[in-house]
């Protein structure tokens, strides 16, 4: 699509959109303050970057061709990503002992060359977020180690914070997208993680037939699709922020097709939810605001520009305690993430914080997973107590994390080996993969309906507050079970 729409016109029509709203203002003011990257400018940063990423160990570049046809007017490129590498297991390692790493390299990092002609050189095309964490529990792939390990991820000291912006964490697939205007086209750069593609239209995401832009390629899809449906007035619009402001939109696509342990099956198809805007920075100061647009500001302009955000509360950091104490006992979520602002209206950090319900959920399902992947391999050896004792070992070492009490570790205990003994039963006649890995959360509401009606489960909070469990609420009426995912505090 060509560019031809007004900067100014866009940026008027996102204080129409909010006017009347407290935040206006701050929103106006954050627009102006705006100042687009100066094409050179981006050329001579990511040449230095990529000298320093290609002479780094623990990075990985990995370039590839941009199909013909991509670029406008016959222009002739390659994509290159660059992500932190490890021979096995997650990155956090890599992380948290490299404070340079941690400064420089987002989860999603990339850059377009082009061979020829007057838009000649590599730019840097996207930069997703800079590497958060949490406590023990609050992070999937942190099992173990030191439980303020996220400190190291803060540019200044958590006391500096002078507000929290607390945002819904949304329990889908990472998804990145930003624009570019080149040769008088724009052409988006979308994907997931470490994968990127660049297209102008569904047909080019297919030319990219590789099997690592397999992820790539379902989020691109997905996200053209949704654009699509904002009709070509709003795309356009857009398009021309994006590009203006260089800004990388980071989503989580909403999947029914692909769900992980929220429910998500009263979805009919894909939907797109915006998390944040990001800004790249190659040579960041110790000081930095971490690439991160103040959340709030960023969640207001997306949804004025027809994108769907997350929502958000502003708390103060006198009311933190009594808010993580909330998310702690939520139940039928991931969670929150928090972002730490000071008062330039910096953002200084950002801070995991998982639902109980969601920790527990998670272990099962890993569980859960182990033992189909035993079961299928070796099913003469396979033993289903053998499956109990890990899961409740497991459960053990997050109490010690979450400071439950027994009686609510018990509790878990019970509901998660009748489910696994469910489960895996269903696993050898009935079941496949895609019930235990892309329908969990539609078999754990199975597993509820087909329980004894006698079963009951009971689940205190340390706040005394009984709510349901839901996967699916109209699921449980064969199952009593009144509780809440939190859990009373020792």
């Amino acid at each position: 699509m060509a560019g031809s729409c007004n900067v100014e016109d866009v940026v008027e029509f996102i204080c129409s959109k909010l006017e009347g709203k407290p935040i206006c203002e701050d929103v106006r003011n954050h627009l102006l303050s705006i100042s687009p990257t100066d094409f050179k400018e981006n050329q001579t940063a990511t040449e230095g970057w990529l000298r320093w990423a290609r002479h780094e160990n623990h990075l990985k570049v990995i370039s590839a061709g941009v199909p013909t046809g991509v670029l406008p007017n016959g222009l002739e490129g390659e994509i290159i990503d660059v992500k932190v590498f490890t021979k096995r297991g997650p990155d956090d390692s890599i992380y948290d002992k490299n404070k340079e790493i941690r400064k420089r390299v987002a989860r999603g990092n990339s850059f377009l060359h082009i061979d020829k002609g007057s838009e000649a050189g590599t730019r840097c095309v996207l930069q997703a977020m800079k590497k958060f964490t949490g406590g023990l529990g609050d992070d999937d792939d942190r099992e173990m180690g030191d439980n303020l390990v996220w400190k190291k991820y803060f540019t200044k000291p958590i006391e500096e914070a002078d507000k929290v912006i607390a945002t819904k964490k949304a329990n889908g697939e990472a998804a990145h997208l930003s624009c570019c205007l080149i040769d008088g086209e724009y052409v988006w750069c979308g994907g997931s993680k470490n994968v990127h593609l660049m297209f102008r239209k569904k047909d080019d995401i297919k030319k990219y037939a590789e099997s690592r832009f397999r992820i790539a390629r379902e989020v691109c899809e997905t996200v053209i699709d949704s654009l699509d449906k904002m009709g070509d007035e709003a795309e356009l619009r857009l398009m021309k922020f994006m590009a203006w402001s260089g800004y990388t939109a980071v989503f989580e696509i909403l999947s029914p097709d692909h769900q992980h342990v929220v429910d998500l099956s009263y979805l009919s198809s894909p939907e797109l939810k915006f998390i944040t805007w990001t800004k790249f920075d190659l040579d960041p100061k110790d000081d930095d605001c971490l690439g991160a647009i103040p959340p709030h500001i960023g969640i207001e302009i997306a949804n004025a520009l027809g994108l769907s955000g997350v929502s958000y509360d502003i708390i103060t950091t006198s009311d933190l305690d009594q808010r993580m104490a909330k998310i702690r006992q939520d139940y039928n979520s991931e969670g929150e993430v928090l972002y730490f602002m000071d008062k330039q209206g910096e953002v200084i950090g950002l801070l995991k914080k998982k639902t109980v319900w969601y920790i527990m959920c998670r272990a099962i399902r890993e569980k859960l997973r182990a033992g189909c992947t035993s079961k299928e391999k070796t099913s003469e050896a396979f033993s289903l107590p053998k499956v109990h004792q890990k899961m409740e070992t497991r459960m053990n070492e997050i109490q010690k994390w979450l400071s439950l009490d027994d009686t609510t570790l018990q509790d878990w205990k019970n509901l998660a080996n009748k489910f696994l003994s469910w489960t895996l039963h269903k696993f050898e006649t009935d079941f496949t993969w895609d019930n235990i890995i892309d329908k969990y959360p539609v078999t754990c509401c199975l597993s509820v309906a087909s329980f004894d009606t006698g079963s009951h489960v009971s689940v205190r909070s340390h706040v005394a507050k009984q709510t349901k469990w839901p996967f699916k609420t109209g699921m449980l009426k064969a199952w009593d079970l009144n509780t809440v995912a939190a859990g009373r505090i020792r």
